[in-house]
């Protein structure tokens, strides 16, 4: 007879009683220095509260509660975590003794088994009577138990935010004490962090007959300690600010600015970001998601031009003569988000310039990019190819980039050209270029162009047109700075299209929203007055521009409209625009003959009843000088010959005239024919 035996029941089981006794104590040793640090800290933090009053004692008293509550939800584990080792403990040395018994019985067995093997038949008996009185000891083994010890600590808010009024106070000193003392309590807890850490490790390698359940009460340990000192820096941080500002109390904003670092991204707002000095907004957006908070707030719907324009001021301008230039803090501000600025309205013009220029190179490095890996055909199903609307569009956008950097070079023959913004990619290419500074100019007009001028297309000789009127400008009013805005921020009709108001609203929201920015950077500098602002509009951008103008009261010193495709009929006459009585003209050369197409659902501005003022188009001469009269509905014609002249060629009275009417001198135009009826597109006006 042979008897076969479990062989893991000889080896026994990996548990040492030292290990788990240096743990126990490890655990109640940290236990009791956690719950004793209350009384360690009362006292300091009694004490640092009294003149601390504000947003952040709020927060400081709150940090203290947590961390009262935090450490006693990881003395309570750890006093859990001893026990269940000591009851551990009692396990194993029950299944160390039950097979302790178990392996001696069995050795007793196999003896017995030898030795009834030896013995004869008559013998066996007796041998066979002491198997009988030594029962086999309990087979079962004792289970191990799990331990598990789960302890996360919270986090803790230090940055109040909010852009009120409000002010704060506190005694640095006192702030200082309770910092002195909590880092004295830390290096108590490192010790005991060091010891149970040491201890865990050395019992989960010397007992690991105990299963391990979940355990994050180490790192939980290390992640209240690192609180702690987080706490300690933010209060020595909150003590420095007063100490830098000589007083014991401190406005809000300013403590916000020193302790912007510890904010969540979605809790600073643009009041924050812009009370931060140079060096705190630098080392705020070099983390990402603070750059993606500062783009949303830019880009949130409905900003107020106003308020950030006075944002911006208080970041910092600076003037050099008559120049406006960004400062160092608006300068960070360019290189992190030059997209959203470079297009921002109550940004100054000068800012915006600096922005847009980098984006030309940006734009034409994605350009290039995309191009380089667009197939310029696809693949039809006929086995022929047809070209690949992606690689149309980026054609689209690097030909207006480059009708952008022509315009550029049109609108600042002299070199104070200023890119006011443009966009590639949000429907179709817009841009608008000034010929001088908006920012600084005495006299600034908005010069909005009509159908088919787009940036890649025509671009370049509106701002050749917007350079020639304010050369012109400059004739007429000698001593006055001007700028002369080419605007064609909207997406502008085409010809079977042109009849259509909806491309005129649309551009209309867009202008009333440019012209607000505008107001609002010129009030922020304090150089705006009732006749800064001018608009003159040709074609459709007559239709775009009345739009606006009777929709918001904008305060335009004086509107000019020249070859007009026509006022909607909701505008009954010139005093529904909110422009100066006797500031609104119009004009129409004879030898244009397509603006009367584009009115054939629409008013002409001319007519008597619309009451706007009527000057001449035609060939004249005035003081002495012979100037060219329109021949055709363009603004600028291309002829070398001199054979035709559009509204706004050099040397032609219409141009003459316009830089009368936009300088405050409209009393000289030489005065218009008015349209006879029956007018085109008179069942308008029934």
């Amino acid at each position: 007879m042979s008897f076969t035996f479990d062989d893991s029941a000889t080896v026994g089981i990996v548990f040492n009683d030292g290990a788990a006794d240096a743990l126990i104590s490890a655990a109640d040793s940290a236990d009791q220095v956690l719950r004793g640090e209350g009384g360690f800290l009362d006292g300091a933090m009694d004490h640092a509260v009294e003149d601390f009053k504000g947003g952040y004692a709020q927060l400081f008293t709150q940090a203290c509660a947590i961390r009262a509550d935090d450490r006693a939800r990881l003395a309570g584990v750890l006093a859990m975590l001893a026990e269940d080792v000591r009851q551990a403990k009692l396990k194993a040395q029950e299944e160390k003794s039950r097979l302790k018994k178990l392996t001696a019985w069995r050795q007793r067995a196999d003896a017995r088994e030898r030795e009834l093997a030896s013995l004869d038949p008559a013998r066996q008996s007796v041998a066979l009577l002491s198997k009988v009185n030594d029962p086999k000891p309990e087979e079962t083994r004792v289970a191990p138990p799990t331990i598990s010890a789960v302890f996360s600590a919270h986090d803790r808010a230090r940055f109040a935010g909010g852009s009120g009024g409000g002010t704060s106070s506190a005694d640095p000193g006192k702030l200082r004490g309770f910092v002195s003392q909590s880092r004295a309590s830390a290096n108590i807890l490192d010790a005991e962090l060091g010891r149970i850490r040491n201890a865990w490790s050395a019992f989960t390698a010397a007992c690991s007959w105990v299963n391990s359940g979940i355990v994050t009460f180490v790192s939980g340990f290390e992640q209240l300690l690192a609180e702690n000192a987080a706490d300690a820096v933010w209060l020595e941080h909150i003590a420095a600010a007063f100490e830098t500002a000589g007083s014991g109390s401190m406005a809000d904003i300013m403590l916000n600015s020193a302790l912007i670092q510890y904010a969540p991204p979605g809790q600073v707002g643009l009041t924050d970001i812009g009370a931060l000095n140079v060096d705190q907004l630098k080392a705020w957006l070099a983390a990402p998601a603070n750059k993606d908070r500062l783009q949303g707030l830019l880009q949130q719907p409905g900003l107020d031009p106003g308020a950030i324009a006075k944002w911006w001021a208080g970041l910092g301008h600076k003037m050099v003569g008559r120049a406006m230039e960004p400062g160092e803090a608006q300068l960070l501000l360019i290189d992190a988000l030059p997209a959203v600025l470079g297009n921002l309205n109550g940004i100054t013009a000068t800012a915006r310039h600096e922005a847009n220029l980098k984006r030309l190179f940006t734009e034409q490095d994605r350009i290039n990019a995309e191009l380089a890996s667009t197939p310029r055909f696809l693949p039809a199903s006929q086995g022929l190819s047809i070209t690949n609307p992606a690689w149309t569009l980026l054609q689209t956008q690097q030909k207006a980039l480059d009708g952008i950097r022509g315009a550029l070079v049109n609108a600042g023959a002299s070199g104070d050209a200023v890119l006011l913004g443009f966009d590639l990619t949000n429907g179709s290419p817009k841009a608008q270029v000034s010929a001088g500074n908006p920012d600084t100019a005495d006299n600034v007009t908005y010069a909005v162009s009509g159908m088919l001028i787009t940036p890649q297309s025509g671009f370049n000789d509106w701002a050749q047109n917007a350079y020639d009127l304010r050369a012109k400008q400059r004739d007429v009013d000698p001593g006055k700075s001007f700028a002369v805005v080419a605007w064609i921020n909207y997406e502008p009709p085409t010809v079977p299209t042109v009849n259509s108001g909806d491309a005129a609203q649309a551009g209309a929201s867009r202008f009333i929203a440019d012209l607000h920015g505008f107001n609002a950077v010129r009030e922020g500098l304090g150089n705006r007055t009732p006749e800064t602002l001018h608009v003159l509009a040709h074609s459709y951008g007559t239709t775009v521009t009345s739009n606006a103008l009777a929709a918001a009261k904008l305060d335009v010193a004086s509107f000019t409209m020249l070859g007009s495709a026509g006022i909607e009929k909701e505008i009954q006459n010139a005093g529904d625009l909110h422009v100066p009585a006797g500031q609104v003209y119009a004009s129409e050369a004879e030898g244009d003959g397509l603006a009367r197409w584009g009115r054939h659902l629409r008013q002409d501005p001319r007519m008597e009843s619309f009451d706007a003022k009527v000057f001449s188009s035609e060939e004249a001469t005035i003081d002495g000088t012979q100037y060219q009269g329109i021949t055709e509905h363009n603004s600028l014609v291309h002829r070398e010959d001199g054979d035709g002249y559009g509204y706004l060629d050099k040397n032609t009275t219409a141009l003459y005239e316009a830089a009368l009417t936009t300088t405050g001198h409209g009393d000289r135009v030489l005065p218009g024919e008015r349209p006879e009826p029956p007018y085109v597109g008179a069942a308008a006006y029934k």
